[in-house]
């Protein structure tokens, strides 16, 4: 989710209003009762990008560590608003369904039969997180993870097209949920998604060109360093003495080399730190289908699910 979203979803959740003004700047209403949490302000013009913020000089900077985002994540986590929505869908009929299952299948479809349709509830469970990578700077970002709690599984299409989503406070629609919800593993899930993302971001940053670069200019340097103590240390004439202080002094060349390298490594690989800021759970009218499949001689049923917001099978 967008920041500008969910600030303003936050704001309009506790009775406030948000009006956009132009691009990522909007002017708010706080309601009267929350203005504490603003330094008792009720009317704010916030930008949400850093040009925006410099050409508006009254309007407040909205970013990770900014004072609004930290007061409006204090209200979401204190008001738990709007953790439940329920999506208005415009029809629950599906025309022709067996034609969508077998585009589904493709050319090793089989015989499709369908022995069931109703209508049922889905519900997708909403996991937004922030994520810090902290090495020598810190940096900052969020990520959120769409949890299909029917199947169990992260739904990508279902993420892209939250905005076409038209939802209520309250329940819309009578249907029954066709499956036990797994809260727990759906948030372990939600979690691993984004772990991974980000050992997969970090890795990238290990592999990063100019690391490279920085750690064979570190190298070169004190490779001179030896070279050069080296051949003092093969002059003809020297003492005992003078040959173990030159030995010494390369030695320490060495521990400092690695010492640079390290230090260069860890400014560059630092580690990553995962919080959850809120969840939401979206019910969604959705159609069942029970089907067999025969297909070389074998038969299996199987379970499908409509979704009339991504309009695709689940």
């Amino acid at each position: 989710m967008q920041l500008q979203q969910f600030v303003t979803e936050v704001i309009e959740g506790l009775g406030g209003v948000v009006v956009p003004v132009e691009y990522a700047l909007c002017q708010v209403l706080v309601p009267e009762e929350y203005k504490g949490y603003f330094q008792d302000k009720t009317e704010l013009e916030l930008a949400f990008d850093f040009e925006v913020a410099q050409e508006n000089t009254q309007s407040e900077f909205v970013t990770f560590g900014s004072f609004i985002l930290e007061q409006v994540l204090t209200i979401a986590n204190q008001k738990a608003v709007s953790t439940l929505r329920f999506v208005e869908v415009e029809r629950q009929i599906l025309a022709n369904p067996m034609k969508k299952m077998k585009e589904l299948w493709l050319e090793e479809s089989g015989k499709i039969e369908i022995l069931d349709e109703r209508s049922v509830m889905g519900v997708w469970a909403v996991f937004q997180f922030h994520i810090t990578f902290i090495s020598e700077e810190k940096e900052e970002t969020s990520e959120q993870v769409w949890i299909n709690l029917i199947t169990g599984e992260p739904s990508e299409s279902m993420k892209q097209k939250q905005n076409s989503i038209i939802y209520m406070s309250n329940p819309l629609y009578n249907y029954p949920i066709p499956a036990e919800l797994n809260m727990e593993e759906a948030f372990v899930t939600a979690y691993n998604h984004v772990n991974n993302a980000s050992e997969g971001k970090q890795k990238q940053r290990k592999q990063d060109q100019q690391l490279q670069k920085d750690i064979d200019r570190i190298g070169n340097y004190y490779k001179e360093l030896l070279m050069e103590s080296d051949k003092k240390a093969k002059r003809t004439g020297l003492s005992k003495e003078k040959i173990e202080e030159i030995t010494t002094k390369s030695r320490a060349i060495n521990v400092e080399m690695e010492k640079q390298i390290e230090e260069i490594k860890k400014k560059y690989h630092g580690h990553t730190e995962i919080t959850i800021v809120n969840g939401i759970l979206y019910f969604v009218p959705i159609l069942q289908y029970s089907i067999e499949v025969l297909f070389r001689s074998k038969r299996t049923k199987q379970t499908l699910y409509y979704n009339p917001i991504t309009k695709q099978f689940d």
